[in-house]
């Protein structure tokens, strides 16, 4: 019985070194996880009211790209604090990107939203391929890009926007 759990414990390392070295012989390319000081990555996206929006058409704004999805509960929580927010801001240099990742797209978002009564730009990210160019493996993630397309914040989880350290973060960022 020992001896069997004995193999069974150096099959799974050696399997496990396998894969470690498979993965190295591919130089390790997996999503990148983008970081603070970054450029952001470039993405074209449908929006829910059927424009498409690409991050470089906003150049010389900040812009704050925010991951999400109707089925997480720290989303719900967030967002409408988050619309309330950006609203606030309304004819700032701010452009606000809600960017779902609902496998459904519009069928599930439109409802979320009209529901809670947001109004928040949404793009649709049903595959995921941006949210995974930007390495988001929590949601909500949000991503501060300063008007050079530069990211200056990364907030993994959610964010309580009705803070006054919110305000004085984005406050600094539209002064550079």
């Amino acid at each position: 019985m020992v001896k069997k759990a004995f193999l069974f414990i150096v099959l799974a390392v050696l399997v496990l070194l396998g894969i470690l070295f498979f993965a190295g012989q591919r130089g390790g390319k997996g999503p990148a996880i983008v970081r603070e000081g970054d450029r952001a990555p470039e993405f074209r996206l449908a929006a829910l009211d059927g424009r498409n929006v690409s991050l470089s058409s906003l150049r010389g704004k900040v812009v704050m790209v925010h991951f999400w999805a109707t089925w997480c509960p720290p989303c719900v929580d967030e967002l409408p604090i988050l619309d309330r927010f950006a609203r606030a801001r309304t004819g700032s240099d701010l452009e606000v990107l809600a960017v779902s990742v609902d496998e459904g797209g519009a069928a599930a978002v439109g409802p979320f939203l009209q529901r809670n009564r947001i109004s928040l730009p949404v793009l649709l990210d049903p595959d995921r391929a941006v949210s995974t160019s930007y390495g988001t493996f929590k949601y909500p993630e949000t991503y501060l890009v300063d008007r050079q397309g530069v990211i200056r914040r990364k907030i993994i989880g959610a964010a309580d926007w009705s803070q006054p350290g919110a305000a004085e973060l984005i406050a600094g960022l539209l002064k550079k």
